[in-house]
């Protein structure tokens, strides 16, 4: 089973692809993805925040998001994605397999709603 993460940040590209490395150019805007993480996301039990019930790691300027695992598609991660590459300039990248992620490749929500997203996890 193949698993893909998004990884997201204000990332250089070419360290990415070439390398399979992570450079981080500078932070994420924080406020912009604490906003986004409560608009779209939920609550672990351990308090984390999750898209899709799935843990958003906060990395060191940059987050990973669980993406891809067989068939499934994490949409809400999707759109946090792409939202937050919207209002930042953010790069998207599927490190894994060394390649960049164009917002044209990603579906998101396509204006469904969020179901069950804001409720704190059980």
């Amino acid at each position: 089973m193949m698993l893909h993460n998004l990884t997201i940040g204000h990332l250089d590209p070419a360290a990415i692809v070439s390398e399979r490395r992570i450079a981080v150019l500078r932070p994420l805007e924080i406020d912009v993805v604490h906003r986004l993480l409560k608009e779209l996301g939920g609550i672990d039990k351990d308090g984390s925040p999750t898209l899709e019930r799935v843990k958003v790691e906060f990395r060191d300027g940059y987050l990973v998001c669980p993406w891809r695992i067989g068939g499934w598609h994490n949409r809400t991660a999707e759109e946090f994605a792409l939202r937050l590459q919207q209002e930042t300039g953010c790069v998207l990248a599927d490190r894994e397999h060394s390649r960049i992620i164009e917002p044209e490749q990603l579906q998101g929500l396509n204006g469904a709603a969020v179901a069950g997203q804001g409720a704190r996890a059980r």
